[in-house]
């Protein structure tokens, strides 16, 4: 779909639901689809329209759509996640900078309420801003401030291979278990000692309680999951 007029107008009907919108990107939208041999009488009073209002602007923005016949993704979630995958293709070309695809990613996570599907970048930007206040990190003992940009990077070929897998939200909420060694819920155990608290909780494997769990959304988990699935794309 790259360059076609389908991929043009779904990128810029996502951006319109992630990010503020500068209506003159709809001009420019216009202008390069005339620059693609489209002719319409909207279309060059849209690519015109610099000193226009946004209501102008997005008038003449679905009227072209209906005039050309532009097939579009109509589902937010959809048009969320051809978004997603555009990004990180990108980032993996190196056709963007890996902070740009970055800072967008994590866009990505706010305007969808922490989706578990893009969580793994907002968890990495935790980490690392725990390395700047107390260098140290969480839940990613490799994540360093030096090596951050080619983390990130490894993150969107993971992000892809698991679209490509299709891996579900629940699947990627899971903890894995490195006794069991398997995928497994968690819960909660009591532990006491002597010194304030007294009494604290431990995140613990559902099954045998152990406390050696990969956390969800890190490299590891993440990697297993996609070397199982592979597996099982394979095996069938």
């Amino acid at each position: 779909m790259k360059n076609t007029l389908e991929y043009i107008t779904n990128t810029i009907l996502a951006e319109r639901i992630l990010f503020y919108l500068d209506s003159k990107k709809l001009v420019n939208w216009a202008i390069q689809i005339i620059q693609m041999g489209y002719e319409s009488e909207d279309l060059y009073i849209l690519a015109g329209a610099d000193s226009d209002t946004t209501e102008e602007r997005e008038k003449y923005f679905w009227k072209i759509i209906n005039d050309l016949k532009i097939e579009y993704i109509t589902s937010n979630d959809e048009l969320i996640e051809f978004y997603a995958i555009n990004i990180a293709q990108k980032a993996v070309n190196k056709e963007i900078d890996i902070d740009v695809a970055f800072n967008k990613m994590l866009g990505i996570v706010s305007a969808t309420s922490y989706d578990s599907r893009y969580f793994a970048f907002e968890a990495i930007k935790e980490d690392l801003d725990y390395l700047h206040y107390t260098n140290r990190t969480i839940y990613r003992d490799s994540l360093t401030l030096d090596n951050y940009k080619e983390y990130i990077l490894e993150e969107f070929n993971i992000f892809l291979e698991i679209r490509k897998l299709k891996i579900s939200e629940k699947d990627l909420n899971s903890f894995y278990c490195n006794k069991c060694k398997k995928f497994v819920g968690k819960k909660f155990k009591k532990k006491f000692q002597l010194k304030r608290p007294f009494q604290y909780c431990v995140c613990v494997c559902e099954i045998c309680n152990s406390k050696d769990l990969l956390f969800p959304h890190n490299h590891l988990t993440l990697k297993l999951w996609w070397c199982c699935k592979k597996y099982a794309v394979l095996k069938n």
